[in-house]
Formats: C-alpha cells, sequence, structure tokens
C-alpha cells in the first residue's frame, strides 16, 4: 500500500497542482470583485474568503493529479522516450487501482461541486470534453495547446460557479478567454521542448517538431505582450511593474535552459511562470500565496528530481 501511495503522488506531479489551484484562485478573485465592473487591482478587503474557497482551492489543487493517472496512461507511448521512468511506464504503478483512485477523487470534487452549485458540474464536464479533444488533437499544432489551455482554463469558470453559485457573467468570461486561457496556452507550448524527441518518434506534430525557430518566438512574444498590455492598463503600478520584470527574467532563463537542453529545471520555471501570469492582475490581493507558491514548487522539484520521470 505504501508503495502503491508513494508511486502513485511521484505520478500526480504535484508542483502542477499549483497551476491548476492558481486558475481556481483567479476564478474565486473574479467571483468576488466583478458583481458592477471587472477591476484591474484588488485588495484583502475585497475578499470575503471562506471554507468553501478554501474547498474550491484544494478541489484545484488535487484534480489535476487525479486526471494526470489518466494522462500518463495515454502519453505512455511518448512518455518511453521522454520520461521513461514515470511510474506508469516502468510498471511500479499498477494501471487499475490508480484510476480507482483518480475516478473516486474527480468523484468526490464532482459532488462536493455540485453541493455548491450545480453549475460546477456542467464546467467539470467541460473540461473532461476539452480534456479528451487534446489527446485527440496532440497531432495538430497549435490547436493542441489552444485546446489544453481552454480545458485548464475551466477550472477559474468552476471556481466563479462553486463561489458565487452561478453562471460566469460576460465580463468573467471575457477575462478568462483574454487572460487566463493564454497563460495556459503558453505553458503548454513551452512544455513541448522537452518532448522534442519522443514527438517526433511518435509522430506528434508540435511547432517545437516542425518550425523551432518559430516556437521560440512564441515562447518570448506571448510573456512579453501579456506584461506589456498589463502594464498600460494598469499605468505602470509599480507592483504590476515588478512582477513584470521578474517574468520576463523568467523567460530569458528559461530560453537559455532550453537552448542548453537543461529541460528539467526549464519545466521548473515553466510551472512557475504559468503561476506568475496568472496572479498579473490579482497581485495585491495574493501576493503571498504567490510566494508560496513559487518557494513550493521549487522545493517539490528536489523531490522530481529526475528529469526522466
Amino acid at each position: 500500500m505504501l508503495k502503491f501511495l508513494y508511486y502513485y503522488l511521484r505520478s500526480m506531479r504535484l508542483y502542477y497542482g499549483f497551476v491548476t489551484a492558481t486558475t481556481v484562485l483567479a476564478g474565486l478573485c473574479l467571483a468576488h470583485g466583478t458583481y458592477n465592473e471587472l477591476k484591474l487591482s484588488w485588495t484583502l478587503n475585497d475578499f470575503p474568503w471562506t471554507l468553501r474557497d478554501a474547498g474550491l482551492l484544494a478541489m484545484g489543487f488535487f484534480a489535476w493529479g487525479f486526471n494526470q493517472i489518466f494522462s500518463d496512461w495515454c502519453d505512455r507511448k511518448e512518455d518511453a522516450i521522454n520520461a521513461p521512468h514515470r511510474p506508469m511506464v516502468t510498471g511500479a504503478l499498477s494501471p487499475l487501482p490508480a484510476f480507482a483512485v483518480s475516478a473516486a477523487g474527480l468523484a468526490a470534487i464532482a459532488v462536493a461541486g455540485y453541493l455548491m452549485s450545480p453549475w460546477t458540474l456542467a464546467f467539470l464536464a467541460l473540461g473532461g470534453v476539452l480534456n479528451i479533444a487534446y489527446s485527440l488533437l496532440k497531432r495538430v499544432p497549435v490547436l493542441n495547446c489552444l485546446v489544453y489551455a481552454c480545458a485548464i482554463s475551466c477550472c477559474a469558470l468552476f471556481a466563479i460557479a462553486g463561489a458565487a453559485g452561478r453562471c460566469p457573467n460576460a465580463q468573467e468570461l471575457e477575462f478568462v478567454w483574454v487572460w487566463i486561457v493564454p497563460a495556459h496556452f503558453l505553458m503548454c507550448h513551452n512544455s513541448y521542448f522537452k518532448d522534442v524527441d519522443g514527438d517526433r518518434a511518435a509522430g506528434v506534430r508540435t511547432l517545437q517538431t516542425i518550425c523551432p525557430r518559430v516556437a521560440l518566438f512564441v515562447s518570448v512574444c506571448c510573456p512579453c505582450l501579456a506584461v506589456l498590455r498589463m502594464n498600460f492598463l494598469s499605468w505602470f503600478n509599480v507592483g504590476c511593474f515588478f512582477l513584470s520584470v521578474v517574468i520576463i527574467a523568467i523567460v530569458i532563463v528559461f530560453q537559455r535552459l532550453v537552448s542548453h537542453y537543461m529541460f528539467h529545471r526549464a519545466t521548473c520555471l515553466n510551472c512557475q511562470l504559468c503561476v506568475l501570469m496568472l496572479r498579473l492582475h490579482f497581485i495585491a490581493a495574493t501576493w503571498l500565496y504567490a510566494i508560496v507558491s513559487l518557494v513550493a514548487i521549487q522545493l517539490l522539484f528536489l523531490w522530481y528530481n529526475d528529469e526522466k520521470e
């Protein structure tokens, strides 16, 4: 049992849990701060945080890991080349018991979400359908990243429905599409740099396998455009400007790591970059969460020290 639990937790890749949890947090910020107008900055006083919010954050954190078990099974062909030490590839993690645990975890999230608001089931279902579509479209460049981004962005819609007990309004949907989806698109895009060999062998077409220079341009251009637009909208707020500098620094280091084939460290930075980009609008109210997330991701990578896993 302990051996199974150990390999199950490793397969969850808990550092990515902060990405989905941060997406949920963005949804909570929207739910608590956009009833009248979509503001570009918030303070802690704007958020009546409750146990319901904490529950939604926990669901967002573990949802990635539960789903990752199924993803590892579907991707085992290319993982045999890109990440041959993963428990699902080596056989250290038995598929059927792992599927049962993940199914139970996702079912618990669905039930808890339904008790908060029936609307949550709609966005869970939408996320599930998009996740399946992503698996089917992995061989379609650009579209694969966009579908992935839409799937993970459903976490924000789930959070809005669970916290506010209603369907997201037009302003919230626009915010998710304009700001949250691009952050996840970039994260998915950046994750393909480490998988070039396996993707080519498996016939998976990404920008990295067919147009490497374009892929590098996109990974630089997307975050730069995001921070420039954010600073323009916020009239160069000091906190936003400082965060923007950190984001650009991460982008530069990420590119350097990729060029030197240091993909394990690049994956860590990619995770942290996505968290920070999701926090651009909410850093005034969630700066402590952002710091804790960055540190936790860094520490978790000490446990996941095998770049072939």
